[in-house]
């Protein structure tokens, strides 16, 4: 069999296989390429053509087959096959999903260096470096690398999240809030979205609370949109519960919080301690005893009644 056969023979066994058989065909098929070609750019090719022609792509099921070795465990495998592949053709695409894979396996040197590699820089890779950058403790450069990428794509709501991630972290609150904005104008509320923005409420709030009230106004609208459909309802009241440490009164408190008392009876979902901590530690401090009774008793699933203002059992701080 020629290079080109051998590509063509192992994407068409893969496009009828599943599971770890497609990884396990890919990888032996891959090495035997890389081994007897005298001319992997134009065998690829010449393989990408005959199987388009079929309504099928190396690439795409290169892709595929990168997606899938996560969940066999074999990506460390995949992505050693993938890169050989990549330096021998130098093929933008599969050096783009070698920075995928690296990134998705924590590897964020490799990552930003595979795609610096690249010379078609499109958005996409922007985007990834970007991610790339943040998770390796660089937010400055990942928020450089994010707005190129916007800048060539407005459209894509990750990337606007990543960049208000990365602008939060280094105390840039006015732009990661419009870059939240931008995020949910495109795909809509999220949890992640949402217990950002309550972080960036909070934060503005400690600072200065003049600029923080309509974006904790905002935040707390948030939640409680999202509260009803969420799962992880748990986590969202503890993020309301720290909003609500910004009113104005004890009252008031305990009237936000009741707001989130779960109709359907106990939360479900584990309790971050360390925040619940937190912001028990701060309503001790502002006196507020009859708050963190309200918090615990809505936590705890006894709930609150929202019309009186008054805990429905005899929780206690």
């Amino acid at each position: 069999m020629t290079p080109s056969e051998i590509l063509i023979s192992a994407c068409e066994a893969i496009s009828r296989q599943s599971g770890a058989v497609q990884i396990d065909t890919w990888v032996k098929a891959s090495s035997l390429f890389c081994e007897v070609s005298g001319n992997p750019l134009g065998d690829f090719l010449q393989a990408e053509q005959i199987l388009n022609e079929n309504g099928k792509s190396a690439v795409d099921i290169i892709s595929s087959v990168a997606a899938a070795s996560f969940e066999w465990e074999q990506e460390k495998r995949t992505f050693s096959t993938i890169l050989r592949m990549t330096n021998l053709t130098g093929l933008t695409a599969l050096r783009f999903t070698s920075a995928w894979l690296a990134f998705n396996m924590n590897q964020f040197e490799i990552c930003i260096e595979e795609c610096e590699k690249i010379d078609d820089n499109g958005y996409h890779v922007h985007g990834l470096m970007g991610q790339a950058y943040l998770e390796s403790g660089r937010p400055e450069q990942a928020i450089n690398s994010l707005r190129i990428a916007l800048a060539m794509n407005e459209k894509d709501a990750a990337i606007w999240f990543q960049l208000a991630k990365a602008a939060f972290v280094i105390g840039h609150n006015d732009e990661a809030w419009q870059a939240l904005q931008s995020c949910t104008s495109v795909n809509g509320l999220g949890a992640e979205i949402v217990i950002l923005q309550c972080a960036i409420a909070c934060t503005t709030c400690e600072s200065d609370r003049e600029l923080g009230a309509p974006r904790r106004s905002e935040a707390v609208k948030a939640i409680r949109q999202l509260f009803a459909s969420d799962l992880n309802k748990s986590l969202l009241v503890v993020y309301a519960a720290k909003l609500a440490l910004f009113v104005k009164s004890e009252a008031d408190f305990i009237e936000e919080i009741g707001w989130f008392h779960d109709i359907n009876g106990k939360l479900n979902n584990a309790i971050v301690t360390a925040d619940i901590s937190e912001v028990l530690k701060c309503l001790q401090k502002k006196g507020w005893f009859r708050g963190a009774a309200a918090l615990l008793a809505v936590l705890t699933g006894q709930g609150q009644d929202i019309n009186s203002g008054n805990p429905a059992g005899p929780a206690s701080a």
